[in-house]
């Protein structure tokens, strides 16, 4: 499976959890269209930046996320 699938996917379900796409960039420190574009391209390619913005919002490692999301 696609690494990129994979991440996309899961940030996916995080913002399906957030009252709107706009909630979930503002509580992530992200741009609205990333959120609009994980949603979108099944296999975006999301910066590690924007990933590491977003995971440090939820208080998670990077390495905890990847071994949350391993194939």
């Amino acid at each position: 499976m696609n690494i990129n699938f994979l991440i996309s996917n899961a940030i996916s379900e995080w913002i399906k959890d957030a009252k709107s796409n706009r909630d979930f960039a503002l509580n992530h420190n992200i741009d609205e269209k990333i959120v609009r574009r994980i949603l979108d391209e099944k296999e975006y390619r999301i910066p590690v930046e924007t990933l590491k913005r977003i995971c440090d919002a939820r208080q998670l490692k990077l390495s905890d996320f990847f071994s949350e999301i391993k194939e």
